[in-house]
């Protein structure tokens, strides 16, 4: 390996220097991931709108038919794409995901009555901090469905000024 060829990680795209006596770096220095081709497929486009392909010398041996695997129509998808882009848009509030890191889906409140809730009274107040009945925004994830719940914005604000002032 020559000194003036440039390394990038497939994983983050980072350039990686490597000094000349140590030689090459085996893992990115950045994100730990092996620079070998493990865990690496090639994938070869034709041309504009056809599917990507294999390379052939890796997978001819396999006598699985993935053809099956893959939809022709990427149009399901994109459409689905494309709605939730649009609700996220008019959407006021659009928390992060915390698992896959996606703008979630805002799918409503969830009132929860006094009777349902069993509040957690704290030695430094003396008195709950959250009691019932309260309101919960409900936001879904669009890429790994999971559900969050965040207080809303008049509970937080009344949450808040209890802790302030007691």
């Amino acid at each position: 390996m020559s000194t003036n060829e440039e390394i990038v990680c497939p994983w983050c795209q980072t350039e990686i220097v490597w000094d000349p006596e140590i030689g090459p770096e085996d893992e990115c220095p950045h994100c730990f991931n092996e620079l070998n081709d493990y865990r690496s497929i090639d994938l070869k486009v034709k041309q504009t709108g056809q599917p990507l392909r294999f390379d052939e010398q890796e997978y001819a041996d396999s006598d699985e038919d993935l053809s099956l695997a893959w939809d022709d129509s990427d149009e399901p998808l994109d459409k689905y794409g494309e709605k939730v882009q649009h609700i996220t848009d008019e959407q006021e509030e659009a928390p992060e995901c915390s698992s896959c890191h996606e703008l979630m889906l805002f799918a409503g409140a969830e009132v929860t009555s006094g009777s349902s809730f069993t509040p957690v009274i704290p030695k430094t107040l003396g008195s709950a901090f959250l009691t019932g009945p309260f309101t919960s925004n409900i936001f879904v994830c669009p890429s790994c469905f999971k559900v969050e719940k965040i207080l809303s914005d008049t509970d937080r604000l009344l949450m808040v000024e209890r802790i302030k002032s007691e």
